[in-house]
């Protein structure tokens, strides 16, 4: 392994080494304002450099979400600016996650009629020099004429281009979500197959796998619990082209009739090797936990540089989420017990 490889591994696993523990999760929940929050993570190694200017009486969750996400990102971009190898293009990945995530936010802003005041609180401007899209135009987007405007020089022109409708509430938010999870899966897979070979593309490839399968049984679960779809309507917005589920396999989870019946089947494929003795509340938190523990299996015992990022990534945006249903929770005054359900750690 090259000197340089093995400083990045090291910068990921001490970064990784001041992520949030168990006992920061415990005290944050217990907190009852922003306010609290904000002066915890101050004084956190994690955040204290992002946070430090911030006045913890005035800041507001839109604030302290944006921060949260800026502070990811930089770590991210740390770590790929310390990359300089042939396969720089596939760490390049968490770029097109962050600007799939970015047009779907505003898609839901536009769909939802929410203030504009509440999408500039939002809009990662330390993102623009690392993208394609217009983010000032993006910005400002009151429809989607204009939202496809501030896409215009990006790859993301020709994916939504085809959803077209000049009523915004007509937009077909599952299709284009769908179509932006392909776009990155292909990607993925293109830039594993372009850099790599042998043991480290399988195991790459398994990762992505795993996380398609479990991405397309959460959207099974929603799609059948929240808006009764029909089997034909779930199976068109599953990621198909890559999974390892047969398509019999799939076709019966599907049709199944009680959507709870879905958690069964995890617990007796080959993913239930990932699981602990925990009891597993709802489906959401059982495919995390299994992302979870694949991802800190590979940052304590990988040694190649592709595993570890990955790693890294997945466990920041499972820290992020956490954060994330910490601020929900105190906002909507959810019990302390029922917060812990919603958070991932050891």
């Amino acid at each position: 392994m090259s000197v340089s490889n093995n400083a990045i591994i090291a910068k990921s696993k001490a970064m990784y080494g001041n992520f949030l523990k168990a006992n920061d999760y415990h005290r944050l929940m217990k907190m009852s304002s922003i306010s609290e929050v904000v002066s915890y993570l101050k004084k956190h190694p994690f955040y204290e450099y992002i946070l430090k200017d911030i006045n913890e009486k005035s800041v507001h969750r839109g604030q302290l979400e944006l921060l949260i996400k800026k502070n990811n990102f930089d770590r991210i971009l740390k770590l790929i600016h310390s990359i300089y190898s042939k396969d720089k293009s596939y760490y390049e990945l968490s770029i097109i996650k962050q600007e799939s995530d970015l047009i779907l936010s505003v898609l839901r802003t536009l769909i939802n009629d929410d203030d504009l005041d509440s999408i500039k609180g939002r809009i990662p401007y330390f993102f623009e020099a690392y993208t394609d899209i217009d983010l000032t135009k993006l910005m400002s987007a009151e429809s989607l004429d204009e939202l496809l405007d501030a896409l215009a020089t990006s790859d993301y022109l020709e994916i939504i281009k085809p959803y077209y409708v000049k009523d915004k509430k007509m937009i077909r938010y599952l299709d284009i979500e769908y179509k932006l999870e392909m776009y990155y899966y292909d990607q993925a897979f293109k830039r594993i197959n372009q850099n790599y070979k042998g043991t480290l593309k399988k195991d790459l490839n398994d990762l992505f796998y795993t996380r398609i399968e479990l991405q397309n049984l959460i959207k099974i679960y929603r799609l059948k619990k929240f808006y009764q779809s029909d089997p034909l309507t779930i199976k068109n917005l599953l990621v198909l082209d890559h999974s390892r589920i047969t398509d019999k396999k799939l076709d019966e989870i599907i049709h199944l009739k009680d959507p709870n019946d879905i958690l069964n089947y995890l617990t007796h494929s080959e993913l239930k090797y990932y699981k602990n003795n925990q009891d597993f509340i709802y489906i959401e938190y059982y495919s995390g936990k299994i992302k979870y523990d694949l991802a800190k299996k590979f940052m304590y015992f990988a040694t190649e540089v592709p595993k570890v990022f990955t790693a890294f990534l997945t466990l920041l945006e499972i820290q992020n989420d956490n954060l994330t249903n910490i601020i929900e929770g105190i906002r909507y005054q959810v019990s302390e017990s029922e917060m812990q359900q919603m958070l991932i750690y050891s």
